[in-house]
């Protein structure tokens, strides 16, 4: 039988040791859009066997013009739960964990990786990784793209320069995270690659791997620059000893950015299987996923997940999702005998 990785196999730097290294590691991608499609992609065909998606968002229209992994097909479904179908159509046997949700500190404690790539579209939830990483003291790789113009770097922020000291003004980045940037399609796979190359590299030579060096790319104009990033004795971010609780948002509706999604946390929701069995006996169509029910409600898509986080999708405004998330929670609370 054909070796499917046999041509990596024969590069140098990797040999079968080296690719030994890359089918024993987990890989988590967090945000599975433009960067992330592209990465989980190749990630898998170079024989990473174990990939975990992290991303609440649904596929939408104007996704395609950059999200490689996904067709017309695809619009209206869960990007993670996408992904992972088309992912399994090149490698059936790569073990693929998804989750629909957006990225906290916890969650890196709870799913124990390799690797984590930054693919995310936001400096909020960048700034979530570098908090999380500093704490728990695990390497990430950063990439993003905005018009023509892509970055990308290694970030081992215990030893080495955070994303704080590569941008010192990370809370006035975090302002214009709902600020609508486009991206040249073009753009999208060249960083992607250049992550993916940092990928390859640290989990076949974590040793050789340069934690100090930004790479920069412009397509348009065709210049790629290098920069050397050092740990900022100032840096607010790797000298903090203790991390603030999260601010409690529970019963509080919150847009994500770019997106018509809503998300909300509610204490007081009954337990999923008996939502479960409340959306059956009123034959309210549902799926059922390891840690979350998706359903339909007044024409519109639902996820609800074990820990009373709820998704909104395909709200237009405010207003709407406030009065969908009151009818949804009148109706659980009125209707489903609690335990």
């Amino acid at each position: 039988m054909p070796d499917r990785f046999d041509r990596q196999k024969r590069v140098k730097v990797i040999g079968e040791p080296g690719q030994r290294r890359i089918e024993q590691a987990t890989v988590i991608i967090a945000g599975v859009g433009a960067l992330g499609t592209y990465a989980a992609a190749q990630l898998i065909r170079a024989g990473v066997a174990g990939l975990i998606l992290v991303d609440p968002d649904v596929v939408t229209l104007t996704n395609l013009q950059r999200q490689a992994l996904f067709t017309e097909a695809d619009v209206g479904e869960l990007k993670v739960t996408a992904a992972k179908r088309h992912l399994l159509e090149i490698n059936h046997s790569a073990h693929i964990q998804v989750v629909p949700e957006s990225i906290d500190r916890s969650f890196f404690e709870d799913h124990p990786a390799t690797l984590v790539l930054d693919c995310l579209d936001n400096y909020t939830a960048r700034d979530t990784i570098n908090q999380a990483a500093l704490a728990g003291h695990f390497d990430y790789i950063f990439a993003s793209c905005a018009g023509t113009f892509g970055s990308v770097m290694p970030v081992s922020p215990t030893h080495h320069a955070c994303l704080n000291c590569l941008y010192p003004n990370l809370a006035e980045l975090k302002q214009t995270d709902c600020d609508l940037i486009g991206v040249n399609t073009a753009l999208v796979p060249l960083v992607s690659a250049l992550q993916v190359s940092l990928a390859l590299h640290y989990l076949v030579d974590r040793a050789s791997v340069q934690f100090d060096r930004l790479h920069t790319f412009d397509n348009w104009t065709m210049t790629q620059q290098t920069f050397r990033v050092q740990k900022a004795d100032q840096c607010a971010m790797c000298h903090r000893l203790t991390w603030p609780v999260p601010t409690d948002t529970s019963d509080t509706l919150q847009v994500l950015c770019g997106t018509q999604t809503y998300q909300v946390t509610h204490a007081l929701l009954p337990s999923l299987p008996l939502i479960e069995q409340h959306l059956e006996n009123q034959k309210v169509p549902y799926k059922r996923f390891k840690t979350f029910l998706s359903f339909n409600w007044d024409g519109y898509t639902i996820s609800l997940f074990k820990n009373q986080k709820l998704l909104l999708y395909g709200v237009s405004d405010l207003e709407a999702a406030t009065r969908l998330y009151q009818t949804i929670k009148t109706a659980f609370n009125q209707e489903v005998i609690q335990p």
